[in-house]
């Protein structure tokens, strides 16, 4: 894994210092924890729509990061876009692993979009949408259906073998994508960029959104 930067999410508190000796503090309630833990956590008004932060994983056992072309091509469209790549991982193509990795990049503070590359064909070890799909709170139907309308133009019939796919975990919309160069470009260029700030405001309920009422 490859982390670039971690947003702050613990700005404006300041711990109070002194000398004197303090009594032990009581145990903590479940609601006085929760309120402790709400405190911390990234809140949707914290969330900077003009330069949203991307988790690229790359689904591949036949390269290392450092020849993951995939995910150059994607990490580049992003920071051309104004994105900010936070962390890149490059994963091994097994059920547990893309849906732990993939749970644990939606819950950190600064993830706002997660592209999945890789495993969407119907080879034996493509289980991306087989993991991804049971963490889905909101399905995004309209990712695949346009993907593959799009990549009919240059592949022709031959788009019936891709299961490329989209959905909402914890506010944060998820996409696996194709693990070609020209199928993961496609995907993050022609649709990813042009939607992801409308579909992180949406998936967090913010207010402004310029997105047709379907």
């Amino acid at each position: 894994m490859v982390d670039f930067q971690s947003r702050d999410t613990t700005r404006g508190t300041e711990a109070a210092e002194t000398d004197e000796e303090e009594p032990p503090d009581e145990p903590a309630s479940a609601d006085e924890s929760a309120d402790s833990q709400s405190a911390t956590a990234e809140t949707p008004e914290q969330i900077d729509l003009s330069e949203l932060c991307y988790a690229i994983v790359t689904v591949a056992d036949d390269r290392s990061i450092a020849e993951d072309a995939q995910g150059d091509v994607v990490l580049e469209a992003i920071e051309e876009d104004d994105g900010t790549v936070t962390t890149r991982d490059l994963i091994q193509p097994s059920y547990d692993s893309v849906q732990s990795t993939t749970t644990r990049l939606t819950d950190r503070d600064d993830v706002d979009v997660v592209v999945v590359i890789g495993g969407t064909g119907i080879e034996p070890d493509d289980v991306t949408v087989e993991a991804v799909e049971p963490l889905f709170s909101k399905q995004l139907p309209g990712f695949g259906e346009l993907f593959r309308l799009l990549a009919h133009e240059d592949k022709g019939t031959a788009i019936v073998g891709t299961r490329t796919t989209a959905g909402v975990i914890d506010n944060v919309p998820v996409f696996a994508v194709p693990g070609t160069i020209d199928g993961a470009l496609l995907a993050t260029d022609e649709i990813i960029l042009p939607e992801a700030q409308s579909l992180v405001r949406d998936a967090n309920g913010l207010d402004g959104s310029d997105r047709p009422d379907w």
